[in-house]
C-alpha cells in the first residue's frame, strides 16, 4: 500500500481499505481531467467532463481578473483567451493572486507559444517588478486625459 493511503487503513478491513483507494485514485483522476487536462477517466461522459472543466477554467479566469484587474487591463481582448490556454496547461497552485502572477511569468516565457507585442510584454514585466522598482502605469480614460490637460505646467 502506498505511503500516503495508509490513513485509510486505521481500524479498517482490507476491502474498505482497497475500496477507499480505489475511490480515491478515480477522484484523483478526475480532478486531474477537470483541472490540469488530464484525460477523463473510465464511466465518466467526455463531453460532461470538457464542457465542467471550460466552466471551471472560465470562472478561474473570471475570478483572477476579479482579484488581479490589472492583467485585463494591461492585455485587452488577449487576456481572455490567453488565460485560458494557460489554466489548460496548468493547474491552480495557490490563491488566485499567485496564479495572476504565475500567468503573467507564463506568457512572457516561451511557454505561451504566442509571443506577446512589445507594448503587452513592457506591461507585464512592468507588472511584475518588484513593487519598489514599478514605474506606475499613465492612465488614459477621459477623465483622466482631461485632468492632465487641466494641470498647471511645470516649468
Amino acid at each position: 500500500m502506498s505511503e500516503g493511503l495508509e490513513y485509510l487503513a486505521r481500524g479498517a478491513d482490507a476491502e474498505l481499505v482497497l475500496a477507499r483507494a480505489a475511490l480515491a485514485r478515480r477522484q484523483g483522476a478526475l480532478l486531474a481531467a477537470l483541472v490540469a487536462g488530464g484525460p477523463p477517466p473510465p464511466g465518466f461522459d467526455p463531453e460532461q467532463v470538457r464542457a465542467q472543466s471550460a466552466g471551471l477554467a472560465a470562472k478561474r479566469r473570471d475570478t483572477v481578473a476579479k482579484v488581479v484587474p490589472e492583467l485585463p487591463q494591461l492585455l485587452g481582448p488577449a487576456f481572455g483567451p490567453l488565460f485560458l490556454r494557460y489554466a489548460r496547461q496548468r493547474p491552480q497552485d495557490g490563491g488566485h493572486r499567485a496564479d495572476g502572477s504565475a500567468f503573467a511569468r507564463w506568457a512572457l516565457a516561451d511557454e505561451a507559444g504566442d509571443p506577446l507585442g512589445p507594448d503587452h510584454r513592457r506591461a507585464l514585466e512592468g507588472w511584475l517588478a518588484p513593487a519598489g522598482t514599478r514605474v506606475p502605469a499613465q492612465r488614459s480614460g477621459p477623465l483622466d486625459r482631461l485632468r492632465r490637460a487641466l494641470r498647471p505646467q511645470q516649468d
